[in-house]
């Protein structure tokens, strides 16, 4: 900005000594016209504070490997054409804690492109951490307090394991109600309207002098584990998470409810109950949003 009122001073002072020696139309001209662009300029960097706005947008379903992007939105308006941005911008990698810190100047365009780096699994937070507003000539600037932040999280692939899960020797720790009705495990509960009259248990009915019916259950298997290290390697842990997303689920398609174990070096363990792909969705975000102990980077 400096430079650009240097170039509008001696301009200015150049337009002055022409009028002096060549007091013409021409020369009123000129020297009106620049004395009207600072205020100029002034006005199109108030109008553009309200109007210019900017939002973040993460992309889904990113895995390793994949070519992504967050989407950086202006909404479209006449502030775009009379004004300019200065966008300064921070990557910081949940895992390790490494923040990466840039700035883009956009003017006109209403969608930017900023790519994502996913060579490796992990959980990324993108923040606009301030935002100048110029006018279309450079002389005034007004700073905008920014409001935009988004998470990129980058999954694992699925990898099989080198030993495929073992489901033998799992016993049933509970029971839960059967989808089948010709399950041989049942409970008994009092009769309710709408129950099939085949379902009544019909001697512990008449010792109860009560209806009672047959509900049937099932065994829920609930002693499997899948453990895992944090490993400051990424390839390494990048192996590691996608053999734990395939063997969990590789359970939930048996139907065996089942818990992951993290296991930071130095610290209590980490536990979580999946039961559901929505469960383990939540577990992967969770284990890529924890930090990298020192320990273990000391280690490694």
């Amino acid at each position: 900005m400096f430079k650009n009122w240097c170039i509008y001073i001696l301009a200015l002072a150049g337009t002055f000594t022409f009028f002096l020696f060549y007091q013409m139309w021409m020369a009123w001209y000129c020297l009106v016209l620049l004395l009207c662009i600072p205020p100029l300029s002034l006005i199109m960097c108030l109008l553009s504070i309200r109007k210019r706005k900017v939002h973040l947008i993460a992309p889904r379903n990113v895995k390793i490997g994949d070519e992504a992007s967050v989407e950086l939105a202006i909404p479209e308006c006449l502030a775009n054409m009379i004004s300019f941005l200065r966008i300064d911008y921070s990557f910081t990698e949940k895992m390790t804690g490494e923040r990466i810190r840039r700035k883009m100047y956009i003017h006109g365009n209403t969608h930017v492109s900023i790519p994502v780096n996913a060579d490796h699994c992990g959980a990324f937070a993108v923040e606009v951490t301030r935002i100048k507003i110029y006018d279309l000539f450079g002389l005034f600037w007004t700073r905008q307090k920014p409001h935009s932040s988004c998470e990129v999280i980058v999954h694992p692939v699925p990898q099989i394991p080198e030993a495929m899960p073992d489901l033998n020797g799992f016993k049933a720790r509970t029971l839960k109600k059967s989808t089948s009705p010709y399950s041989e495990i049942y409970d008994v509960r009092e009769y309710v309207l709408g129950d099939l009259i085949k379902n009544i248990h019909w001697k512990a009915s008449a010792k109860r002098d009560d209806l009672l019916v047959k509900e049937p259950q099932e065994e829920c298997f609930g002693h499997a584990r899948v453990f895992l290290e944090l490993e400051k390697d990424r390839e390494i842990f990048d192996r590691k998470m996608g053999e734990l997303v395939f063997t969990s689920e590789y359970f939930l398609k048996k139907d065996i409810p089942h818990k992951i174990r993290v296991l930071p070096p130095r610290k209590r363990e980490i536990s979580f109950d999946i039961q559901s792909p929505r469960d383990l969705e939540k577990a992967v975000i969770r284990i890529l949003n924890m930090k990298i102990p020192k320990e273990a980077s000391d280690e490694n």
